[in-house]
């Protein structure tokens, strides 16, 4: 069964049982610290776990999740990962055990077609009533259920004394039986041995206490159900693929992988490893970059940087000597096309960001790689075994250089790292961090910014008025080191003492452009940064030989930083107009603002109705019309106030600040760059409004041109639906609701067809003795699971207590099969789940039941035929 199948099936079966599918979300920060960040999941529901609100009594999801505290084991075992999905169904108050166990084992036997021989159970050893549930109702022989303690069938593990306080409950968890090929060899080889054969699948957790200080497990004001199954994992059992990574989603990325690489996946061990990670990761920063997750420093940031710089050392390891992550993003997006289309969609722009940050520590590598050469030939020179930990450090610090990579290529050499002087050189800098010492950026973190303070308290920024301005070049960095000159080719970072280039702060990116020189003097300026009053700006010599004290001139691009003004004003427009709407609550929590689009973060409990977005547009457009003035005033922060100026998210102010006033509306304190007028803006479109963590909102949108190509192409969109639906576009949107409702009563008269066709067909079927039983065999033809299960029981509602109905039917490619046993002759003579177990392996699946009733799936439909021909002789034999 197909991974995107699994995934479907899961949450359509749940929503059948009357759960709300609940939305998979962006990737949030979770509580857990080895799992970074998900989404939805059980932290969305924690108020509703402890009966404080209930909107809906029971719930379905698909979380995307981050975990990397084992990364050291992605692509070495079969089952690790950094990126994952989390099955899972919740109950406020709703179903408890009873029906979890059962609708577990439903649907582990019936929709995903699992052999129930291959299934094995634990539970809290002191929960007896789970235990009698998997025996008495379900039907596992004790054989089958294991009592454990709990640390393992307790949730979090060992809660009761260890901890943390809050929502917890006993669980009981589902294990698969891989095989012996997968296993140890130990006769006493079990669900808790450590070897592959036994694979836990699903997790069933009874929240149904709430710890306190001390221990105390006090009972929740209502039973809970929180699951989770591991999408992967499932995939790979259904798919019996070696390793989580051989599944359908996985392998397009892996010979993707293999194809740069020159390599075949399978032939040698160490390269097989290396692949796997790489496509782990690759899904990894793919999906967070989707999130609005940017490589950075700190927080998830740096999180994206760290598994983006792994997969590269991985490549390099399989002797990838270009930038190569960035393809595969595509490549992702097309293998998760089906439930998530926007990382499809966006692969091109998500693709950008990962070749940037590829192609930045690509350089940093080399040099890395360089300085751990010089450091290993002292160690050697000195006679020494044990890499110093400063250096290592050093590495990591001044070059990105991950540990692990220093630990790695030091042990190849016969070296060992010292690991303690490395975790002191960190606290160290942690340390220096605290006191305001270190300061920020990754070149200028250490000695280059403190020698050029030495020349320079800050840079006059000249932005506001001009986009060209005369200076000088007071520092050239160039490798991360002050130099005299920097020839053609060279990588640099340029200190001026005036500039028009604006510095990357509160929110609004860095310009670019040129700064050009005597003697044929070329720098192209890629982004500029501020830090500490001193603007850095980062590009490359293209010709001539830059040297400081060199007089120069700045030419911002003009074009780009208009484009960013038209961002920026649009900005406090935005953030004007959801203070309308939404109530001053609507704070500002975060923004990006850059020359293609605009991005607005802000707090705000649930999602815009489409009502509220077209009236925030709208109020936002008519603002742009009416051509108000922008002007700004330097003012003293506490008269700012007083004219009721708004801070804007992440900016830090001073004695004085800078207000921006856009007609008499909007009053808000900003250092960026912006138009003088708001007509100019051209116009706004509003592209998305997403959640991105509890409690916070996030809006992209873009003007000027780029809001009219928007509007030009869904014109065009419109004009295409029209012409196809044969009506006006603008009664496009009413046709369709016509043809959905058209489709929805044609598919609900057909069901009915198909059940009434069904039902002929088990009525008019020919019944047999079989000893004294009254057997019916019948193909009922195009049936899913439910109507075969209804027809069964309306069919031995006929035939009495001594009959035996099987009936079988095709949905789609997939075989359905339901046995109805009269009670004369279940559980004494035969049972439901035998026949089930033998019939449906016949038709390439099995399922399972009660005594009296069972269903099952299979994969070949064609074959039920043989299924039914058959029927008459097992039922003889199995009644003996």
């Amino acid at each position: 069964m197909k991974t995107d199948d699994v995934r479907s099936e899961f949450l359509d079966f749940f929503a059948s049982k009357g759960a709300r599918i609940a939305p998979s979300d962006s990737l949030v920060p979770h509580n857990d610290p080895t799992l970074l960040f998900t989404g939805a999941g059980m932290n969305q529901f924690k108020d509703q776990f402890m009966g404080l609100r209930i909107e809906y009594r029971s719930a379905t999801t698909c979380q995307k999740c981050i975990r990397t505290g084992d990364i050291m084991n992605v692509g070495v075992t079969p089952a690790h990962h950094t990126f994952f999905e989390m099955l899972g169904n919740f109950s406020f108050g709703g179903y408890f055990k009873r029906e979890a166990i059962t609708w577990a084992w439903e649907f582990l036997t019936g929709n995903m077609a699992m052999d129930p021989e291959r299934l094995q159970v634990s539970v809290h050893d002191p929960d007896d009533e789970a235990y009698g549930i998997w025996e008495k109702e379900v039907g596992l022989s004790p054989d089958r259920i294991h009592r454990l303690g709990d640390h393992d069938n307790f949730w979090p593990a060992d809660a009761p004394k260890l901890g943390p306080n809050g929502p917890c409950g006993p669980c009981s968890e589902i294990f698969y039986d891989r095989g012996a090929e997968y296993g140890c060899g130990r006769p006493d080889c079990g669900i808790t041995c450590d070897c592959r054969r036994w694979v836990e699948i699903w997790n069933l957790v009874f929240t149904q206490f709430n710890r306190q200080d001390g221990g105390e497990l006090v009972p929740l004001p209502q039973k809970n159900i929180d699951t989770g199954m591991g999408l992967e994992r499932m995939a790979a059992c259904l798919q019996n693929a070696p390793t989580n990574m051989d599944i359908d989603i996985f392998q397009p990325i892996v010979r993707a992988i293999a194809g740069v690489a020159g390599k075949t996946y399978g032939s040698v061990r160490g390269d097989d490893v290396l692949m796997r990670r790489i496509a782990d990761h690759a899904r990894a920063v793919t999906f967070c970059i989707a999130d609005g997750v940017l490589p950075a420093n700190s927080h998830r940031g740096y999180v994206l940087k760290r598994l983006l710089r792994r997969a590269v050392v991985d490549g390099r390891g399989l002797g990838i000597r270009k930038s190569f992550l960035h393809e595969l993003v595509p490549v992702v997006g097309e293998a998760m096309a089906k439930p998530y289309p926007d990382v499809k969609n966006r692969a091109a722009a998500i693709a950008d960001a990962v070749r940037l940050e590829e192609e930045k520590f690509f350089s940093t590598l080399d040099r890395g790689l360089e300085r751990i050469d010089q450091a290993i030939a002292a160690v050697r020179a000195a006679g020494g075994t044990v890499f110093p930990g400063a250096a290592a450090f050093e590495l990591y610090d001044t070059y990105g250089f991950p540990y692990e990579l220093a630990e790695e290529v030091v042990g190849r050499e016969g070296l060992a790292v010292d690991r303690s002087g490395f975790d002191s050189a960190m606290a160290e800098a942690k340390a220096r961090a605290r006191e305001g010492a270190k300061m920020k950026g990754d070149v200028f973190a250490k000695g280059p910014l403190q020698d050029v303070k030495k020349i320079t308290s800050g840079t006059e920024f000249l932005g506001y008025g001009t986009l060209a301005a005369e200076g000088k070049a007071l520092a050239v960095v160039k490798g991360g080191a002050l130099v005299d000159e920097a020839p053609a080719g060279s990588q640099v970072t340029v200190v001026l003492d005036r500039t028009p280039f604006y510095g990357e702060s509160g929110g609004q990116v860095g310009d670019s452009g040129l700064i050009v020189g005597p003697d044929n003097l070329v720098i192209r300026v890629e982004d500029t940064q501020k830090l500490d009053g001193i603007f850095l700006h980062g590009g490359e010599v293209e010709s001539g030989v830059l040297k400081p004290g060199t007089t120069v001139n700045g030419r911002v691009d003009g074009g780009r930083r208009l484009d960013i003004m038209r961002n920026h004003t649009t900005v406090h427009l935005l953030h004007y107009a959801l203070r309308q709407v939404l109530g001053d609550k609507a704070e500002q929590k975060g923004s990006y603002v850059g020359p293609d689009r605009l991005r607005f973060d802000f707090q705000h409990a649930s999602a815009l109705t489409l009502q509220e977005k077209e009236e925030i547009e709208e109020i936002v457009n008519r603002r742009i019309l009416e051509n108000a003035p922008v002007v700004t005033r330097i003012m003293p922060v506490d008269e700012a106030r007083k004219a009721g100026a708004i801070a804007l998210f992440g900016e830090k102010y001073g004695d004085e600040v800078r207000v921006l006033f856009t007609g008499d509306y909007s009053t808000e304190l900003c250092g960026g760059t912006h138009m003088r007028e708001t007509a100019p803006i051209g116009s706004f479109r509003l592209v998305s409004e997403e959640s991105i963590s509890a409690g916070v909102r996030r809006i992209e949108g873009v003007t000027g041109m780029a809001a009219f190509r928007l509007s030009r192409d869904q014109g065009e969109l419109l004009g295409d639906i029209g012409r196809e639906l044969r009506t006006p576009p603008r009664e496009a949107r009413e046709r369709i609701r016509q043809m959905a409702e058209h489709l929805r009563e044609l598919e609900k008269t057909l069901a009915k067809m198909r059940l009434a066709a069904a039902r002929g067909r088990a009525a008019g079927a020919e019944t047999k003795a079989v000893g004294d039983a009254t057997l019916l065999a019948a193909d009922v033809g195009d049936s899913g699971a439910k109507e075969v299960g209804e027809l069964a029981r309306e069919a031995l509602a006929r035939l009495g207590d001594s009959g035996i109905a099987i009936l079988a039917g095709r949905d789609g490619d997939k075989a359905a099969l339901a046995v109805a046993v009269g009670k004369a002759l279940a559980p004494a003579r035969i049972k439901a789940g035998d026949i089930v177990k033998r019939l449906s392996a016949i038709v390439g699946g099995g399922g399972g039941g009660r005594p009296d009733f069972a269903q099952a799936g299979g994969r070949e439909p064609g074959k039920i035929g043989e299924l039914v021909a058959e029927a008459p002789d097992l039922v003889r034999d199995l009644l003996g």
